[in-house]
């Protein structure tokens, strides 16, 4: 996938967590023993996410363009079964010139994996599809890449024509969280596993 356009990343509020429910760096499982806890808050990782995806993609991230924020509505984590079912709930908002948002939209994303699988790999991939679902929006796509948006980032007509999906490729984007910890990473890495707290 390909896109052209222009973003400034802001805060994605992690609902469950302000309402008290959980904690910040928790995400929910309903498994009647264990929650899954992260190094960092949970918005720390999306956030990084959609900054490392945009980028991916081809979207200039350098603070020239549109903020885009929102809010982490639901993750969570069901392995009562033999088969473990993620589910991302985000809702994307790209700030307009007015009051009024540009773009507004909730999107859920849910898979399922065997339990044997990597969960820093099923992590990875609900995190980026997720967010590619907002990429593949041509709404979102037209607020991060309106001629207006692209005058006032200073692109000029060689820039491509920007708020458009250039292309898809089969290729998978890099994890947006490396798999295994790297001593020289600086912490990207989410170390998580069920802990009974």
């Amino acid at each position: 996938m390909s896109v052209k356009g222009y973003e400034r990343v802001g805060t994605f509020d992690y609902a469950p967590a302000k309402s008290g429910k959980i904690k910040p760096n928790q995400i929910r499982n309903t498994a009647p023993l264990g929650n899954v806890m992260l190094e960092k808050p949970v918005h720390e990782y999306f956030e990084k996410a959609v900054f490392t995806e945009s980028r991916f993609v081809g979207i200039d991230v350098s603070g020239s363009g549109p903020l885009v924020h929102g809010t982490i509505d639901d993750f969570v984590i069901d392995d009562l079964g033999y088969n473990v079912d993620w589910t991302l709930a985000v809702t994307y908002v790209v700030d307009g010139d007015g009051p009024k948002p540009c773009f507004h939209s909730q999107k859920k994303l849910a898979r399922r994996s065997t339990k044997f699988v990597n969960p820093f790999g099923a992590l990875n991939e609900l995190l980026k599809d997720n967010i590619e679902l907002a990429f593949k929006d041509p709404n979102f796509v037209a607020c991060i890449g309106s001629p207006a948006v692209a005058a006032r980032a200073g692109a000029g007509s060689a820039a491509g024509l920007p708020g458009t999906i250039v292309s898809p490729t089969p290729t998978p984007t890099p994890a947006s969280i490396p798999a295994a910890p790297k001593a020289d990473d600086g912490g990207a890495w989410i170390p998580f596993g069920s802990q009974g707290q």
